[in-house]
């Protein structure tokens, strides 16, 4: 019996932790997130959509711009999904490597900006609360973190790139 009583306490001593967790997300990250995203959607309505899919037009004729600025500034904008619609106004050759980009850019961009995928802040907590047990400042290795998924994701864009137009050869197609 002793057994069963310890297994219902610990069913619901579960819930009653994660509840906590709940409201402390509903007072602490929701009402940052909330605001960052009001603040980002009014500077996109500010600056103009066209404006920046202008930009993104432009960007897409240098692959540094491409794979290394682009995704940076589609996730910022644009958040989840919109950041993989930006990809429509690059050249065919580029679209597959500016989408894995965006891919191995999204979790380091995540850590200092939570509203780009909401869903990742939850990952970068996770570490940052380790960095910050340890004494040190998440701010330092967000930064880092965030060049080497740009540095990462503008190398793979470029293979991607060069790979896309190899097999696109291969088959008799020509991608411009």
């Amino acid at each position: 019996m002793e057994f069963v009583i310890y297994v219902a306490e610990g069913f619901i001593g579960l819930f009653q932790e994660c509840g906590k967790q709940f409201a402390n997300n509903i007072t602490g990250n929701i009402p940052m997130l909330v605001t960052l995203l009001t603040m980002i959607h009014f500077i996109t309505k500010l600056v103009g959509e066209d404006k920046i899919n202008g930009l993104s037009r432009t960007l897409g004729k240098n692959s540094i711009l491409a794979y290394g600025v682009l995704p940076a500034i589609a996730w910022f904008f644009f958040s989840s999904p919109g950041a993989l619609t930006v990809g429509k106004f690059l050249p065919e050759k580029c679209k597959p490597g500016f989408e894995d980009a965006l891919g191995r850019s999204v979790h380091p961009l995540s850590s200092l900006f939570p509203h780009i995928v909401p869903a990742e802040l939850w990952i970068w907590l996770g570490v940052a609360n380790g960095i910050t047990t340890l004494g040190l400042s998440t701010a330092t290795l967000a930064v880092r973190y965030i060049i080497v998924g740009i540095i990462m994701g503008l190398a793979g864009g470029i293979i991607t790139e060069k790979i896309f137009i190899i097999l696109a050869k291969r088959d008799g197609k020509h991608i411009k």
